[in-house]
């Protein structure tokens, strides 16, 4: 793993724009290094929900780091989202 900083891309406007709720769920397509992720679970309750996605098991390392009951990190592809998803649904992680 390199060392390199990475700096998200317009972090406070995405976030913003989401508008957050404390007992929402919400998605992380693309974790990176977690910028985003971290900025939404500020702003989460304790029944609010993250699940983050990447390919790159670099990423998945650095989402495995975050200890918050909230947040979970799965490594796949965008075309197997869909079934996380439902499995999570079933697991009653989250609702549909």
């Amino acid at each position: 793993m390199t060392n390199k900083i990475h700096i998200p891309v317009m972090l406070r406007e995405a976030v913003e724009a989401l508008s957050v709720r404390h007992d929402g769920t919400y998605l992380d397509c693309t974790f990176g290094r977690g910028g985003h992720s971290r900025e939404i679970l500020k702003l989460l309750g304790k029944k609010g929900r993250l699940i983050a996605f990447d390919r790159d098991l670099d990423a998945v390392n650095e989402g495995i780091k975050i200890q918050d009951s909230r947040f979970e990190i799965e490594h796949c592809a965008f075309s197997e989202i869909d079934k996380i998803l439902k499995k999570k649904i079933l697991k009653n992680w989250m609702e549909y």
